[in-house]
């Protein structure tokens, strides 16, 4: 059984050079590894994809995790960690099965000062070869405090089976690396899922709330009060009312309405209703969360019609 490590790199731009020939000191290194097979780089193509793929194929399983754990490894890393910012994924495939979608994680988030960054990020790589030795790892991602959003780092983890994710979860192993990491755990918290790996590539439980859905009506809310003040305070007195083509006015509208909800508005509107995007919430507090969401809707509607009626 043939097994794929992907890994998921972000860096600045101005570490690329370095990096790249970094990747070749890597492929020399573990081209001598048992049980490695061949290996690909797939270097960034924004805005379609950011980050650096590291595609490493192994005859099986037990090489695989061999590479991901082993000292050689962890050497190569201490080289070049200083240039990684952003995501820092590892994720363990079999290559002649089908992953299941519906397994088992959890979201594990903590609050790190940000002098300690550096170490947070040292002592997950060491958690996450740790787990790689166990059976039915599939991924440990890593997702960094989103100013305004989310001010906890999150970690993702999960596993095939939640017999699997538990026997790591009680693991000797994961209480000793916990205790030796104690200066990160005062704030932390786990929270478990039956929706795996699933959950990191888009497939939702069928009985969750989608959060992306709850997303889109957060934008909506902020989006259409900031489009119909801006046309009519400001694109029609101003532009239409001075010959103003409509395909300018237009467009200059909307690079004004996407830098208000890019820095302002849609960040404090997620801060605002953090507690009704989440998905493991009673059903009254999803239900609350609606409500509120469809008065303010019919206000905005009620205030720009009254506008117009002023106007008119």
């Amino acid at each position: 059984m043939t097994v794929a490590l992907v890994v998921h790199r972000r860096l600045a731009e101005d570490s690329y050079a370095e990096y790249a020939a970094w990747q070749e000191k890597v492929g020399r290194r573990i081209e001598t590894w048992p049980g490695f097979l061949d290996r690909r780089v797939i270097r960034p193509d924004p805005p379609l994809q950011v980050d650096w793929v590291i595609v490493q194929r192994f005859r099986d399983i037990d090489s695989a995790r061999g590479w991901l754990q082993s000292a050689d490894r962890l050497a190569l890393l201490d080289e070049i960690k200083g240039h990684f910012v952003g995501n820092d994924d590892v994720h363990l495939f079999t290559e002649d099965t089908e992953k299941p979608a519906e397994a088992a994680s959890v979201l594990i988030s903590s609050r790190v000062p940000e002098a300690d960054e550096g170490a947070f990020l040292d002592w997950q790589r060491q958690i996450s070869a740790a787990e790689s030795r166990f059976d039915g790892f599939l991924g440990h991602k890593i997702e960094r405090p989103i100013p305004g959003v989310q001010e906890d780092w999150v970690v993702a983890l999960s596993f095939d089976t939640p017999e699997h994710l538990e026997k790591w979860i009680e693991s000797p192993e994961r209480k000793a690396l916990l205790a030796a990491g104690r200066d990160y755990n005062e704030q932390l918290t786990l929270t478990r899922a039956s929706y795996g790996f699933g959950f990191w590539s888009g497939q939702k439980g069928k009985d969750l709330p989608d959060p992306v859905f709850k997303s889109n009506l957060l934008v909506l809310l902020m989006l259409y009060p900031i489009v119909f003040l801006w046309g009519y305070f400001i694109a029609d007195p101003l532009f239409a009312d001075h010959g103003v083509p409509f395909w300018l006015s237009l467009f200059i509208g909307n690079v004004v309405s996407t830098q208000l909800l890019g820095w302002f508005f849609v960040p404090w509107a997620f801060k605002l209703f953090g507690w009704w995007v989440k998905r493991n919430q009673p059903a009254r507090v999803h239900a609350a969360g609606y409500a509120i969401i469809i008065a303010l809707y019919i206000v905005s509607m009620a205030v720009y019609a009254g506008l117009l009626a002023l106007r008119g």
